[in-house]
Order: structure tokens, then C-alpha cells, then sequence
């Protein structure tokens, strides 16, 4: 762990950098020393008293006695000065983008790996009040299973061209998505655990020049993108057409919507099913509701800013950041936004600029964990029942108009419809093949709707012993049709197929999860579930788990 008073470095001191100092002293961490190539500007900046200051990068990175550095340069400086750090073991908090080619992302994962100190990305959208509320409002499970999310950077910055010349080719000349992570950024937050798998990439033409006549890239980009658990995300850039600015994002889920705009007029507008049985929106702003969630779900220092909050930029989100990294830096919390999760931001971007050069061609994405052979996906969850909670295991009653009982042929159909509406994609009759054998006898329970003689809830006991469970049986495929939702079916359903697991004899019954599956947990445990910490980070995605559910 490092020091508690890190001592930190900024890089690009001169521009956006100063807009971190206030928060790095709140902070806690020491101002050791700075950087920038404009010497006069450096020089002119206020409050930088004892700290020590360098125009070359390298030499404050060897001999500036640190421990962390922020780096707040030109994007194309960003991987290599990265690089640097943390082949010093220092730790590293990056401005967006990662990096701005794919080897540039290969070589960042590799040194990430290998540093003791930490990579982070200082994507400050993903703090913003409104973007960590409906986070925190989907591990709740008050959105259902999100399956479609929007994002869009509508900004012209043609006239910083002069002033940053950098931008004319880095993010004005290239076409396709040069800066990708404002847009993309919120969305995957939305989608905890998913990453985009492949993409496509069109442009609308090329409508503005610069002072030499030259041709900007094309005005708008739009991505198309497809992620691992099958969601679709649809991704705007425009960095130069004549248009009022405006960021605007979307978040669709089987239980709720929501809609905001970030800058222009500023609005927000939600949906969800379980403040409303009437699908209609409400206006988050007018009915107070944000205030309402914020003082529910969100931590403290979003309730109540603090001084350096309330003054700092983008509503206040560069000092979140700030004290996420230092929180971080320090191993007092997970890393929010760590190399994997900065390069599941940037890849695609990158990888957008090639499909527009291919005429909107559907591309895969890398993945970076696998260039460091990390396991794909990120790893499930597991459970096991306590052993004192067998003996007492019962049935809760249904609600009047339900029936819990056995699979049939006859709902072969039927049972497909209700695993795609729970947002289990992909069953057919070879699935159910393969899945059938494995099953014990009378151990495919669902529940049927009498009124309308539809199944709404399914689980399976199943014969799976596996290398860590020798002995096991699994608890699988628990799902619950969302407009059947919050009645007990998922714990009913649940708890008939572990008791049949206890009644056939075995002494190692789990579970397989995810980390978002609040409400399934929350079930889980009531029945006599308890984590278990097979491998290595388990521990800390559970205490997540749990700061959310106690929350």
C-alpha cells in the first residue's frame, strides 16, 4: 500500500492539469512537483510555491521523487507517458484517451500488468451526479435487464484548433470516433461487467474546412455497437458541425428508461416500473426525484459537496476522480476505472476508425484482457448453501392466481418466451438438449399465471459436480418474467429447486451469478446462500455487493 501523503506529479500543469491541484490537496496527497513545456505559463500559475517544476517529462518522472502522476497532456502523449510511470512503479491517472493506436492499448495492458503501481483513467463523465445515480439505480435492479444504452458528443471545437494544434489531426483529422470515452463511458457503467465485441462505423460526409481549406474528418460518426451479454449501444461523435453543444444519453431496460441531456437545457426524464405502473415519464428535475434517489443511493460527498466539489469543473466530477484515484492509489477501494476498463472505453474507437475506412464494415473488438491471459469473460459469481440452513428449507407461498409446478413438453415454447423476456438470450431446442440430462428427477420447477396459463418463473436443480464441487448440485436458470416481478415467484421457484437438491442427498449445492443481479442476491441469501471466495478479487467485488445492498 502506498504512503498515505502520496506525492504526486502533474504533467500538462499549464492547461487542463491546474484543475486538479485544489482536489489533490484536499485529498490529502502532496503536490511534489509539475510539468509543462510552456515554461512562462508554468511559471504564472499561483500556489505552486516548493513545488518542484520541469519542462521534460522523463526527468520529472526519474528524479521527481513520486509517487503517482497525473497526466494531463495532448492525447497522442498520453499512452507513452503512461508507459513511463508505470515501468516506474508509479501510479498513473490518465486523461482520455487511453491511447490513440491499438498497439499503443497492447503495450499499456502489458505494463499495467506488470507494475505495483496503479493504471486509472480520469474519465470524468463517469462521475457526474446523474451518470453514478442510474449506476446505482441499475445494481439495484430498478431498470430490469438493460439491454440498449445511447451516447453522444455533439461539441464543436474548431476554434481550439489555434490554440491546440494537436487537435487538427488527433481528434479533427482522422475519421471515424477519435474521442470515444465521454459517450462511451456512462453507457458501460450502465452495463456492469459488459464490454463492446465488435462494431461498425459510418461517417455523414465531410462539411467544413479549416483555414487552409483543408477538409475536416467527417462531421458526425455513428457506432453501432454489440457487447458481450448481446446489448446494443449506439455511439455519436461530432466535433465540428454548426450546432448549439449537447451530451446526451439513453439507458433502456426491461423494467425502466431514462433520458438525459447533460449540457443545453439540461435535462432528465426517467421511467420505471416500480414507481409507476403508468408508462409515462417523469420528469426527474420538476418531481425532485433526483434529489429523492441521490439521498437513498448515492455517498455522501455527492448529498453534501464538499468545498473543492462545489468549485471544481464538469458539475463537479473532476474531484470525485480525484479522490476515487487517491482512494485507489492508497488500497482503500477497488480501481473504479482501471487499465481493462480504460481500454474497453478506447478500443473501440479505435477500432471504429477502421470500419469507416471500410465502408462501415462490422469489426471485432480486442479484448485486453486476453493480451495479459486473463479468463473471458470475467468470471461468475458463486454461492454455496450453508449447511445449517438445510434443515429448515421451505416453500414460501404464492400469491392467489400462481402454481408452482413441474416442466412439461407442452411449455417448451412457452419456457423460451420467458427466458428471453428475463433477458436469457439464446434457448432453443438444442440448448434444452443439452441441458435436460443434467437435470434431477422433478427438479425443473416453474410457475404458471392461471389467469393467463403462462409460465413467469423457472428454476433448475441440476447434477453439475465440477472440479471445485466435486459433489455439487446447481441451482441454475432462476428467472422471473419482469411484469411478474416483486410478488416471491423468484424466491419460491428458487427455493423448491434447492430443496429438491437437498432432498436427492448432496453435500455441495451452488450457484452461479453476477455481480448486478441485486434482486437475485438479495434472494439468495434470504434462502441461506453465502459468497464464496474462489479466486483472487472475489472478496472485493463482494464487499461491493454488499456496501450496495445495505445502502
Amino acid at each position: 500500500m502506498s504512503n498515505e501523503r502520496l506525492k504526486v506529479g502533474i504533467a500538462g500543469i499549464a492547461g487542463r492539469g491546474k484543475a486538479f491541484i485544489s482536489s489533490l490537496v484536499a485529498g490529502g496527497a502532496q503536490l511534489q512537483a509539475v510539468c509543462d513545456i510552456d515554461l512562462g505559463r508554468m511559471n504564472a500559475l499561483p500556489g505552486l510555491e516548493g513545488v518542484e517544476k520541469f519542462t521534460d517529462y522523463g526527468r520529472m518522472i526519474t528524479a521527481g521523487n513520486l509517487d503517482a502522476v497525473i497526466i494531463a497532456t495532448p492525447q497522442y502523449q498520453h499512452a507513452s507517458q503512461a508507459l513511463l510511470a508505470l515501468e516506474c512503479d508509479l501510479h498513473v491517472l490518465s486523461e482520455v484517451p487511453a491511447a490513440v493506436t491499438i498497439d499503443e492499448c497492447r503495450q499499456l495492458a502489458l505494463a499495467a500488468s506488470r507494475s505495483r503501481g496503479i493504471y486509472m483513467l480520469a474519465e470524468n463523465y463517469n462521475y457526474f451526479k446523474s451518470t453514478r445515480l442510474v449506476a446505482e439505480l441499475v445494481r439495484k435492479g430498478c431498470f430490469g435487464e438493460v439491454y440498449y444504452a445511447e451516447g453522444e458528443y455533439l461539441h464543436n471545437v474548431r476554434h481550439l484548433v489555434e490554440r491546440t494544434p494537436w487537435r487538427r489531426r488527433w481528434q479533427m483529422g482522422i475519421d471515424g470516433n477519435t474521442y470515444p470515452t465521454h459517450e462511451l463511458g456512462p453507457c458501460l457503467q450502465w452495463m456492469p461487467g459488459d464490454r463492446v465485441t465488435r462494431l461498425t462505423c459510418q461517417g455523414s460526409g465531410s462539411h467544413y474546412r479549416d483555414a487552409l481549406g483543408e477538409p475536416f474528418h467527417q462531421d458526425t460518426s455513428v457506432m453501432l455497437c454489440q457487447t458481450a451479454r448481446g446489448a446494443l449501444i449506439r455511439i455519436r461523435l461530432d466535433l465540428v458541425s454548426n450546432r448549439p453543444e449537447s451530451v446526451r444519453y439513453a439507458l433502456q431496460g426491461t423494467d425502466g428508461v431514462y433520458e438525459v441531456e447533460t449540457w443545453g437545457n439540461g435535462w432528465n426524464r426517467i421511467w420505471l416500473r416500480s414507481l409507476s405502473s403508468q408508462v409515462r415519464w417523469m420528469d426527474v428535475n420538476s418531481l425532485c426525484l433526483l434529489d429523492d434517489f441521490a439521498a437513498r443511493y448515492l455517498p455522501e460527498a455527492y448529498r453534501n459537496p464538499p468545498p473543492t466539489a462545489l468549485k471544481a469543473g464538469h458539475d463537479g466530477s473532476d474531484d470525485y476522480l480525484i479522490q476515487d484515484f487517491l482512494a485507489a492509489a492508497r488500497g482503500k477501494i477497488p480501481n473504479p476505472l482501471d487499465i481493462h476498463s480504460a481500454l474497453d472505453l478506447t478500443l473501440p474507437g479505435l477500432i471504429s476508425q477502421q470500419s469507416i475506412q471500410q465502408g462501415g464494415a462490422w469489426l471485432d473488438v480486442p479484448d485486453s484482457r486476453a493480451w495479459v491471459g486473463k479468463s473471458l469473460p470475467i468470471p461468475q459469481l458463486q454461492m454455496t448453501l450453508a449447511e445449517e440452513r438445510r434443515a429448515g428449507l421451505s416453500i414460501p407461498p404464492l400469491p392467489a392466481g400462481y402454481r408452482l409446478r413441474q416442466y412439461q413438453q407442452p411449455d417448451e415454447q412457452e419456457y423460451y418466451t420467458l427466458m428471453a423476456r428475463a433477458g436469457f438470450e439464446g434457448w432453443d431446442a438444442r440448448r434444452m438438449q443439452k441441458v435436460m440430462p443434467t437435470l434431477l428427477p422433478g427438479g425443473f420447477f416453474v410457475i404458471e399465471h392461471l389467469a393467463s396459463g403462462r409460465i413467469v418463473a423457472t428454476a433448475q436443480a441440476s447434477h453439475r459436480p465440477t472440479d471445485q464441487h466435486p459433489f455439487g448440485g446447481e441451482l441454475g436458470w432462476v428467472a422471473t418474467d419482469p411484469d411478474h416481478r416483486s410478488l416471491g415467484l423468484g424466491k419460491a421457484v428458487s427455493a423448491a429447486a434447492t430443496l429438491r437438491l437437498v432432498q436427492a442427498g448432496y453435500t455441495e449445492i451452488y450457484l452461479l451469478t453476477d455481480d448486478f443481479r441485486l434482486p437475485a442476491i438479495r434472494i439468495y441469501l434470504d434462502l441461506g446462500y453465502r459468497p464464496l471466495y474462489h479466486i483472487a478479487g472475489m472478496q472485493e467485488r463482494w464487499e461491493a455487493i454488499f456496501r450496495l445492498i445495505h445502502s
